[in-house]
């Protein structure tokens, strides 16, 4: 009998340790999504829109748009379509359905195609160019939208270099979040290790119940 109400404690708040852990995971999923913050320049700077998958997948076979979202239809096409801030299509820059200002000022890393990146480099950012950035990959249904702020007076966030694009504009709150994402990782590993030894005692309890059946079964003669 105590071992049936152990088995059933245990299943119990498995089930409960299992909802919570998922619910956790998908509130830390969601923190580190919304905690972006918007990238910062000065007129002149040269930064970086990021952009890429969760996994490395290589992306040189797929199409890749990147918009401004303020931007509206151009008059002078029939079809009323937006132009582009960048479209890589066919393993090609498609500029003629590009934003002429930014032809000569945008590029992707051909490496970071293959690793799942598809992160924008603008170069002499202008005030014209502030606004919300839109990438998408049609052949993943694949979104993100990245907000650029050009302050004319301000004091903008310092470069540093990187591997892809040799410069880029860092996350002003990038230390908090850092901090943040540090205690919410460990948070998530004692849910793990509660979580496994959960199963362990309740495998423990089951295969103890069920040796202590199979003892108390009689002897047949």
């Amino acid at each position: 009998m105590i071992a049936g109400d152990l088995v059933s404690v245990s299943a119990s708040s498995l089930w409960t340790l299992t909802f919570s852990w998922l619910l956790f995971c998908k509130h830390v999923k969601g923190e580190l999504i919304g905690s972006v913050k918007p990238i910062i320049a000065l007129p002149g700077d040269d930064v970086i829109l990021p952009c890429r998958l969760d996994s490395e997948m290589d992306l040189l076979d797929y199409t890749v748009e990147w918009s401004k979202l303020e931007v509206k239809p151009d008059p002078a096409d029939r079809q009323g379509r937006v132009p582009y801030v960048y479209l890589y299509r066919n393993r090609k820059t498609m500029t003629k359905v590009m934003m002429e200002t930014f032809i000569q000022r945008v590029s992707l890393n051909p490496d970071g195609l293959k690793r799942g990146d598809v992160t924008l480099k603008i170069r002499n950012v202008t005030l014209q160019d502030e606004g919300k950035y839109s990438c998408f990959i049609p052949g993943k249904k694949f979104r993100e939208t990245v907000q650029l702020l050009v302050e004319p007076n301000g004091v903008g966030a310092p470069t540093m270099e990187t591997s892809q694009f040799n410069i880029s504009t860092p996350d002003p709150g990038g230390e908090q979040n850092n901090i943040w994402i540090s205690r919410s990782r460990l948070a998530l590993w004692i849910s793990l290790g509660v979580f496994t030894s959960l199963i362990f005692s309740a495998v423990c309890v089951y295969n103890f119940q069920r040796r202590r059946q199979e003892c108390q079964k009689p002897f047949l003669v």
